[in-house]
């Protein structure tokens, strides 16, 4: 049975092109997620839409009333015609943050949103991300768009 004898500089050399494959294959997996964000939206630039009957979504029946519309998007019923759509991603790190029927906080770092989405504590700088809502009041159809 024979060995290989390496050297100090062919094991550096080779351990530098491993973690170079490495690094340039997770920075293709990145813009591989950037671009299924860039395609959800319509081809002509338009955000898409998501329609919701109030009907399917009880919790919205009455102002103050909220509901998770995707695992991502709260919506929140704030008058009799007015709603709220947010990302409930923290603009800081990342994390899911949490609703209380008031304000949004943050578990991973405590940042603070009003239920409007404007950042009320740091550490996050930026707002949550919300969305335009059109309500219709003859279909009981809310229009979010994402």
């Amino acid at each position: 049975m024979t060995r290989d004898n390496i050297n100090r500089r062919d094991f550096i050399d080779k351990t530098f092109k491993t973690i170079t494959i490495g690094a340039l294959t997770l920075t293709a997996l990145d813009v591989t997620k950037l671009l299924a964000k860039t395609f959800e939206s319509d081809p002509n630039g338009k955000a898409a839409e998501k329609v919701i009957k109030l009907a399917d979504y009880p919790d919205l029946s009455s102002v103050g009333g909220y509901t998770m519309i995707t695992n991502k998007v709260i919506v929140i019923r704030v008058s009799s015609s007015k709603f709220i759509a947010l990302n409930i991603t923290c603009t800081h790190k990342h994390c899911a943050v949490d609703y209380d029927g008031e304000s949004f906080t943050c578990p991973c770092h405590g940042s603070e949103y009003s239920k409007y989405g404007k950042v009320t504590h740091g550490p996050a700088d930026k707002n949550l991300k919300s969305y335009k809502t059109t309500y219709d009041e003859s279909s009981d159809e809310l229009t979010i768009d994402m």
